[in-house]
């Protein structure tokens, strides 16, 4: 099984570097690579002893956000790793970091320098980014390692019979692991994997401290003249052309829509399906020129502020492969909905069970939830539902750094 990892990573170096030449985020992918140890022996990192943080990208960022902080004004020295570009480009400047590099390519080599250049104090995967050679090198240099924010279900590779082998191995050389929910503690006991406890989603603790410290918009204030929005997150084409087919029974409230992809060619198609009018963020200061109902995010940092001036949410990908956050809006006490693809999105389901989010699946369903939250009295009830059960959730980050400080 070794091999056949050693393999895929070659061949998926060769593959970046193909694609490099032609996307600009497999360019980066490579280009923030070249010399990449050599920068890091020059910062001379070993001697400060950090503590080793490894996101694979954004999400696994904000995950992981409650304890660098935690642990960064508890005096420790940060040091924090990305895979992927979309992780790297946002948070290479994080304030509470020490050091921020793209994590080398998994190797024997780069594994074992990465980790005699640092020197770590203990290292902290974050769910699922998990490097055989690294975790190999933390063991042998007796190198404390624990993985948060960790959540299965059955049909993952963990739990093939074969092809599992390795990932289980992964799995087994953590000191511990934190895990969001009880089903997760199930599946890995049947694997004898016993160095686990259940404490939460550290995501819930990151989007409380953000709604803490929002940012106001003025901007957005501008569009808005007071009034809430209607706000559709990280938004595909199936997410607005549903609220566009009910449109008529919108009449003049206001729409905040974030897409997921700010590319100029998407935007396009979706101001093509807005028509006749819509507003794009960037163009704001033509407000008084362009009067319409419908501002357009056409850039990444934005959304998570725009849901102060929610009235309900929307949330993309929810008719494709991946529901995207549903904790921020639920951070502001938003009610939402999203589309009947969230099953493999455990703070989806429990919305669901508790009655605090709604799947839809065609626009008639958009429709009744839009009546429905037209009664104020009904969007308060939901609203302190959803308040209720972020409080109820929170925690899990003091619990880990607690332990994980006992240990170090």
């Amino acid at each position: 099984m070794i091999f056949i990892y050693r393999i895929s990573l070659v061949f998926y170096r060769f593959v970046a570097r193909i694609l490099s030449l032609f996307d600009d985020k497999a360019k980066k992918f490579v280009q923030g690579r070249k010399g990449l140890l050599g920068i890091i022996a020059e910062d001379k990192i070993a001697v400060q002893r950090p503590l080793w943080f490894h996101c694979s990208s954004l999400g696994e960022f904000e995950q992981a956000r409650p304890l660098i902080d935690g642990f960064s004004e508890s005096g420790e020295k940060i040091l924090l790793t990305f895979f992927s570009p979309s992780g790297f480009e946002h948070r290479k400047d994080y304030k509470n970091a020490d050091w921020v590099y793209y994590l080398p390519m998994d190797s024997p080599k780069n594994a074992k320098n990465f980790i005699k250049l640092t020197r770590p104090k203990a290292a902290i995967f974050v769910k699922y980014d998990l490097w055989y050679f690294y975790l190999k090198n933390l063991a042998e240099s007796k190198i404390p390692k624990y993985l948060i924010s960790a959540i299965y279900q059955k049909d993952q590779i963990y739990f093939k019979s074969v092809l599992g082998r390795l990932h289980r191995s992964m799995l087994r050389m953590f000191d511990h692991i934190y895990l969001q929910n009880n089903e997760s503690q199930n599946l890995l006991k049947n694997i004898d994997i016993l160095n686990t406890s259940v404490v939460g989603d550290t995501r819930v603790d990151s989007v409380l401290h953000r709604a803490r410290n929002v940012e106001n918009l003025p901007l957005v204030e501008q569009f808005l003249e007071g009034k809430k929005a209607i706000i559709l997150g990280s938004a595909y084409l199936e997410e607005v052309k549903m609220l566009h087919a009910i449109r008529k029974e919108l009449k003049d409230e206001k729409i905040i829509i974030a897409p997921h992809d700010i590319s100029e060619k998407n935007i396009n198609t979706l101001k093509t399906v807005l028509a006749p009018k819509s507003l794009l963020h960037s163009q704001i200061n033509d407000l008084q020129k362009i009067k319409c109902n419908v501002l357009i995010i056409d850039n990444i940092g934005t959304l998570f502020n725009c849901y102060q001036y929610g009235k309900w949410a929307f949330i993309g990908g929810g008719f494709g492969k991946g529901l995207h956050n549903t904790l921020e809006p639920a951070a502001f006490s938003l009610p939402m909905c999203f589309g009947p693809k969230y099953q493999k999105f455990a703070e989806a389901v429990v919305m669901i069970q508790h009655g605090t989010a709604k799947a839809i699946e065609q626009p008639s369903d958009l429709k009744a939830l839009y009546l429905s939250l037209q009664n104020e009295s009904v969007r308060r009830t939901l609203a302190e539902k959803i308040k209720s059960f972020l409080q109820e959730s929170k925690g899990a980050s003091e619990k880990i750094q607690n332990e994980i400080s006992l240990q170090i």
